[in-house]
């Protein structure tokens, strides 16, 4: 079948542009992205840097893997809008010291404790929502696809900046998301990073991290 001969339904969807063709060049974002603060992860982000409208999920082995290391320049960054950073069941207590080692304002942050993975879900949509929020981050272990889309669509909507840590290992049956890196501690200073999904591009290849300090104790 050729492309004339795509049936109508799906040459409508093809043309909404919400289906990445390989074909196709990659998207221009419709927001400046923000650059990681890391020249490797900016390589491999298909905008150049953190992308506003695309939810990221984050993949690691417990806490201390440097997941966070890897978004705190850009934490930095946002925390110097007159909004909030907010974190949505974190598995431990935000280190204000070594927040504020690495340029985060501390005062910025918003942190809620759901009872349970449906009110947390809903949390984070609210926050993407309202606009009052620079970014927000939430720790579901297996939030469904229908609930993790809703998420994207969110954060399209918003133009933020939104990651989401759904468990230790990436689903195979895939994700909504357009954006999944998998972080693993090699050594006390590098992690080990592997983007796994990106809208635009093929995954990666694993790279070395260098580790700036950790934020969350437990």
């Amino acid at each position: 079948m050729t492309h004339t001969d795509t049936p109508a339904p799906l040459q409508q969807i093809l043309n909404q542009g919400g289906i990445w063709q390989a074909r196709q060049a990659p998207e221009t974002p419709l927001t400046p992205a923000r650059s990681s603060g890391y020249a490797q992860v900016d390589e491999q982000l298909p905008a150049g840097g953190w992308q506003p409208g695309q939810l990221c999920e984050i993949y690691s082995q417990g806490l201390g893997q440097g997941d966070l290391s890897l978004l705190a320049p850009v934490l930095a960054e946002l925390s110097q809008q007159p909004r909030w950073l907010l974190l949505v069941a974190p598995p431990a207590v935000p280190y204000a010291p070594a927040l504020e080692m690495l340029g985060v304002r501390s005062e910025r942050l918003l942190m809620v404790h759901p009872k349970n993975d449906k009110e947390a879900l809903w949390c984070m949509e609210e926050g993407l929502r309202s606009g009052h929020c620079s970014a927000v981050l939430g720790w579901i272990a297996h939030p469904p696809a229908t609930a993790i889309r809703r998420l994207q669509v969110a954060c399209e909507e918003s133009q933020g900046h939104a990651w989401l840590w759904p468990g230790a290992q990436p689903n195979s049956a895939g994700s909504p998301a357009p954006l999944r890196v998998q972080v693993s501690r090699q050594d006390a200073r590098h992690s080990s990073v592997t983007f796994i999904k990106r809208r635009g591009r093929w995954p990666g290849q694993p790279f070395t991290l260098p580790l700036q300090q950790p934020t969350l104790s437990s």
